[in-house]
């Protein structure tokens, strides 16, 4: 019995042995697994430098186009702003053509309207004189007639065997403007640019008669006038777009040009 007992004992200690000695190390696949994956490591590192560096390629390429295409986009509209800026200097002087075309055309028309005057007037009026609706009238448009008082321009009227226009129609007020404004100077300012006429108040003030004492019926005042701002008891006619507010009453010994009116031959 005691070599039974023994005997299995012994058996048992033997397979123990037989068992350890033939198992196989626990961590064996594990171990070589982690030396699978370090060895993987180094790969994968650098296939990822060479993702990033594409990406850092295509990222520099990207942002060139960029600011090329910004540069181009700069550059078109600085031309657009060009084109734009060419367009308004080309239409300013497309009007300022136009208004010199009609202001020529204008030029025209007056003088072919002058035409039958200057024919006629060489026959009925004295040189230099323009004759209208059977009357001669001078206008003392030329540089050699120096401006001169009312007194003055009326003496000269006098010299020539006339007086001071005497404007007592619209129609002779629309053909006065009319003529002064085509001879205006546009360097001259409007205060100088007058004409004395036959008319004054200097008997009594705010009655207005012409030379001959007859009292003035219509006249063709500017806006505000006449005022008598600084004894002003004189009229004159200045070149204005509404020939029917022509007037402005001024000091008598203020220098202006002056238009004379005589009969006709």
């Amino acid at each position: 019995m005691e070599a039974s007992v023994f005997d299995s004992a012994y058996n048992k200690l033997i397979s123990q042995e037989d068992l350890s000695v033939d198992e196989p190390p626990r961590h064996s696949n594990q171990e070589k697994q982690q030396d699978n994956h370090l060895t993987d490591e180094p790969r994968k590192v650098e296939s990822i430098n060479r993702e990033l560096a594409t990406l850092h390629k295509t990222y520099n390429a990207a942002s060139q186009r960029r600011h090329e295409s910004q540069k181009r986009l700069a550059e078109e509209t600085r031309q657009q702003q060009i084109t734009k800026w060419q367009l308004e200097h080309q239409t300013i002087r497309s009007k300022d053509y136009k208004k010199q075309a009609d202001k020529i055309q204008l030029d025209i028309a007056v003088l072919k309207s002058h035409l039958p005057m200057l024919n006629e007037g060489c026959r009925r009026c004295s040189p230099g004189w323009t004759l209208i609706n059977s009357a001669c009238y001078f206008f003392s448009f030329s540089d050699r007639y120096s401006r001169r008082s009312w007194q003055e321009a009326r003496q000269f009227c006098n010299k020539h065997g006339s007086d001071l226009v005497v404007v007592d129609t619209s129609e002779k007020q629309m053909i006065i403007n009319q003529l002064i404004n085509h001879h205006q100077d546009p360097s001259m300012s409007i205060t100088q640019s007058g004409f004395w006429i036959g008319l004054r108040d200097v008997e009594e003030e705010g009655v207005w008669r012409w030379l001959k004492g007859t009292r003035l019926i219509e006249g063709y005042w500017n806006d505000g006038e006449p005022n008598n701002s600084g004894n002003e008891n004189c009229a004159a006619t200045y070149p204005r777009d509404n020939p029917f507010k022509g007037w402005n009453d001024a000091p008598c010994s203020y220098n202006l040009k002056w238009i004379c009116e005589m009969p006709a031959n």
